[in-house]
């Protein structure tokens, strides 16, 4: 009788933390963009107020720029994994070739670095 209460309560406790956790869960984040900034796979995003949503899927994941609700650009991303939480909000770009791309993208409390998929080259800048 105490082996089935023990394995109930265990069970619960299993499936009450799998509905908290949820790895794949869509973030969203208002931002604002100051100067004209292309996106590595040829969208742009002018001056102006965005608000960005993290599209979690595991195999796949993408962001999406809004602007007034409207979808702006979606891109493919790279997750990866900051030593810490995030402490500021910060863009870097690649300045090569005279255009402003953008290469990754860390949002304060978050704890993963957003990377832009395709972006190459050396030169960053905030």
């Amino acid at each position: 009788m105490k082996s089935r209460i023990f394995l109930a309560v265990t069970l619960l406790a299993l499936s009450a933390g799998l509905a908290v956790a949820k790895p794949n869960a869509n973030k969203r984040v208002g931002l604002t963009i100051t100067q004209v900034t292309n996106m590595p796979d040829g969208g742009q995003l002018k001056p102006g107020s965005y608000q960005m949503e993290l599209l979690n899927d595991a195999s796949a994941p993408q962001v999406a720029f809004y602007q007034n609700n409207k979808l702006v650009c979606k891109c493919p991303v790279k997750l990866e994994n900051a030593p810490s939480k995030i402490q500021f909000t910060k863009m870097l770009y690649d300045l090569g070739g005279g255009t402003r791309v953008l290469k990754s993208l860390s949002v304060a409390g978050w704890t993963q670095v957003v990377v832009f998929s395709g972006s190459a080259g050396s030169g960053s800048g905030t």
